[in-house]
């Protein structure tokens, strides 16, 4: 089993809150938000699938427990708020904000597969906790803010969560230390959205 409290999953886990509280917190301000409904949005972004995730997990949910979570959002929020402050620039459709979002949907993607297998779920739950982990705060917060949920318009977006989780089963069945399934994880699922973004991939329609 991994150890959630281990460095590799810590790491992972502040990442991505910092990287969605600074995707979810630039909704806000693109939709003319307060400071409160901007901080809402940044929470919300970077909380609200890990609630999902531990409340699926039948585990109290860490946002609860400690302060870890609400300060590394905070933090995300706070370098939001300031960046735009130094830059007065609408980076809501930036490439820079696209990664940065790639950085949290890679990391969740990461930590929602360690809770699933830390609970004994199979492969069909790692990769549905996976996929809930990545993009479950920023449907939130999309429909919050009166827009379609990213999921549902980006063609390689929650695509890229799903193969990170198929590679984490793959890697825990060969065997590979547990530190390397995170890191591999989170690369495989970064590369490939960055991949996505840049070179406009998207899935076959009907």
């Amino acid at each position: 089993m991994f150890e959630l409290g281990g460095f590799a999953y810590s790491i992972t886990n502040d990442i991505g809150l910092i990287a969605f509280a600074i995707a979810g917190s630039y909704k806000g301000i693109n939709r003319k938000l307060d400071i409160l409904g901007v901080s809402i949005l940044g929470f919300l972004t970077a909380l609200g699938g890990g609630i999902t995730r531990d409340v699926l997990a039948n585990r109290t949910p860490a946002a609860f427990c400690g302060y870890n979570d609400i300060g590394f959002t905070a933090l995300g929020i706070l370098i939001a708020l300031l960046i735009y402050k130094i830059s007065s620039k609408d980076l809501s459709k930036s490439v820079i904000l696209k990664i940065f979002d790639a950085v949290g949907l890679a990391a969740f993607a990461v930590t929602g597969g360690v809770v699933a297998f830390n609970s004994g779920f199979n492969i069909a739950g790692i990769i549905m906790l996976s996929f809930l982990t990545a993009v479950g705060g920023g449907m939130i917060s999309d429909v919050l803010s009166n827009t379609t949920p990213l999921v549902l318009k980006e063609d390689f977006y929650a695509t890229c969560a799903i193969i990170g989780a198929i590679w984490f089963y793959i890697a825990i069945k060969m065997g590979l230390n547990g530190n390397i399934v995170v890191y591999s994880t989170f690369c495989v699922v970064f590369v490939i959205r960055v991949l996505a973004i840049f070179f406009g991939w998207k899935l076959p329609k009907l």
